[in-house]
């Protein structure tokens, strides 16, 4: 009996915490929101990447998503930690980016038109290779 108690407590502890509502759709949720007029929900990336090792690449987050040809898709960003960028390639170029390296100027929400359907890559990693936390929104931009 006196493992029984515990045990108990335990599985209703579990059960409570299952119930609640998660953060992390919370957090999507409300990142999904801040798309912009006209986005359609499609896709969310949550990402966590460490600090890029001494002498290393940096981390990045791959995911590979089939778009459709004449769809309009926005991609926004929302950083819980660090600064987040995302970019869309096809087979073998960057298409858009949320960082312009030149001008040092970042870009949230962008929209890229889709010319072509197939696969596409998306890549998200943070500034200078820190560590850091964001979600992704990949939305339907009606025209």
């Amino acid at each position: 009996m006196k493992i029984l108690k515990p045990l108990i407590m335990i599985i209703v502890a579990l059960l409570s915490l299952s119930m609640m509502p998660g953060d992390r759709e919370e957090r999507v949720q409300d990142c999904a929101a801040r798309a912009g007029d006209g986005a359609i929900y499609l896709k969310e990336f949550v990402v966590s990447l460490p600090k890029a090792d001494k002498d290393q690449p940096p981390p990045v987050y791959c995911q590979a998503v089939i778009l459709r040809g004449k769809n309009i898709y926005r991609f926004n960003l929302c950083n819980n930690k660090g600064q987040a960028i995302i970019r869309v390639y096809d087979s073998s170029n960057m298409l858009v980016s949320s960082f312009d390296t030149r001008t040092n100027k970042e870009y949230n929400p962008i929209n890229f038109l889709c010319r072509k359907t197939g696969q596409y890559t998306i890549h998200i990693n943070f500034r200078d290779g820190k560590a850091g936390e964001a979600i992704g929104i990949m939305s339907h931009v009606m025209r």
